[in-house]
């Protein structure tokens, strides 16, 4: 059995390596002779990162990135029991579930099962940043179910387990913080929100350009020009996929004369992240200087495409649709195809908001144009 000081000592240490929770897991289930262990995060009503020893990996990924747990009765029986301490599958499904019924439950038939698992204990840990922790301990099929001896060892490791989910969300706050931070220094207004919106880090440069947002109850942004927020809450909506096709990249004009371009960079990294999933980096770009953007700039501005970014070039500079064609010889359907990419992805709706979008020299002097039909 695995020494009590020992684990301990790791469950802190996992609490700033998130990837040394599969082996914690693995020694705290040896302590009440058990197969192994889970360890599930939710942040925002999403579940957002697991870890599993390795007893348990079978299947973990496809059923918690399914849905499993929003399927299952377990994680509402286990917080209905208010518990500061384990709470065992005999204590949670008693009432009303016959062992047949309890075999069919998502969580043991989708994921428990295909290891050869059965009995389960588990305790939920809330945070108080909204962060919720679940720690699970299974046992293989055929195994007796925990009783109060080896629940009493489990409960005395569990003040240590809370005071690890504690420290990590901290710890992951003041990441997000030197994060921010650090593009500060780049010059780099900058700010980073969860699925939800919320603002967990601001920079101070972000803050300093209330022409174009407003603070909002819970933490929350909001932009001040209409059109620009709209696609603000479409491409938060979609933070929690990075292969969404909503607008990432937009302008601003703002209440003042500095119009902006926001982005917002999904966080992708680890899908398993215990409380990354789901970020974005909102940063900044200011199009105060009436310098040239190249077409390279304005592709990467917008995430265009190469022969986009050549189309976006053409109508700042005036062109119409009939001599863009004529240009890049393509046909003007073609064309016309193109510039609803460009505007769909710039948020722009005419040729007019292209060419302030992207004025093509110093000297080059604003100004409306033909709208060009689409």
């Amino acid at each position: 059995m695995p020494d009590f000081e020992s684990i301990v000592d790791d469950i802190y240490e996992a609490a700033a390596e998130p990837d040394c929770w599969p082996r914690i897991m693995h020694d705290i289930a040896k302590v009440v002779e058990a197969a192994g262990g889970a360890l599930i995060a939710r942040r925002a009503d999403a579940w957002l990162g697991w870890r599993c020893s390795s007893a348990l990996e079978k299947g973990a990924d496809a059923f918690f990135s399914s849905g499993g747990l929003e399927r299952s009765q377990v994680l509402s029986r286990l917080l209905a029991f208010n518990r500061a301490g384990f709470v065992t599958d005999q204590e949670g499904f008693q009432e009303g579930f016959t062992e047949e019924e309890y075999a069919e439950e998502p969580v043991i038939k989708e994921w428990c099962a295909p290891n050869g698992i059965h009995h389960c204990t588990a305790t939920a840990v809330p945070i108080p940043n909204g962060d919720l922790v679940v720690f699970q301990i299974k046992r293989r099929k055929g195994e007796p179910p925990f009783g109060p001896a080896e629940l009493a060892r489990l409960d005395a490791l569990r003040p240590h387990l809370a005071r690890a989910g504690l420290l990590a969300a901290r710890w992951r706050l003041e990441r997000l913080r030197s994060a921010t931070e650090a593009l500060a220094t780049l010059g780099v207004p900058a700010a980073i929100l969860d699925v939800e919106g919320r603002v967990l880090a601001a920079n101070g440069l972000i803050e300093e350009l209330a022409s174009h947002h407003v603070w909002m109850p819970r933490d929350r942004i909001a932009l001040i020009e209409p059109a620009a927020d709209k696609l603000l809450r479409r491409a938060i909506a979609d933070l929690g996929d990075p292969a969404a096709a909503s607008v990432r990249s937009f302008p601003s004009k703002g209440a003042g004369d500095r119009p902006v371009v926001m982005h917002l960079i999904p966080v992708t990294g680890n899908a398993r992240d215990l409380f990354g999933g789901g970020l974005g980096v909102l940063a900044v770009t200011p199009l105060s200087r009436p310098s040239a953007l190249d077409a390279a700039l304005v592709q990467s501005l917008f995430d265009l495409t190469p022969t986009e970014a050549r189309v976006a070039g053409s109508l700042a500079e005036g062109l119409t649709l009939d001599q863009i064609a004529e240009r890049h010889k393509v046909k003007l359907s073609t064309v016309r195809s193109q510039v609803k990419s460009v505007f769909a992805k710039t948020g722009s709706n005419r040729q007019s908001q292209i060419v302030a979008l992207l004025a093509a020299t110093q000297n080059f002097t604003l100004q409306l144009v033909e709208e060009a039909p689409v």
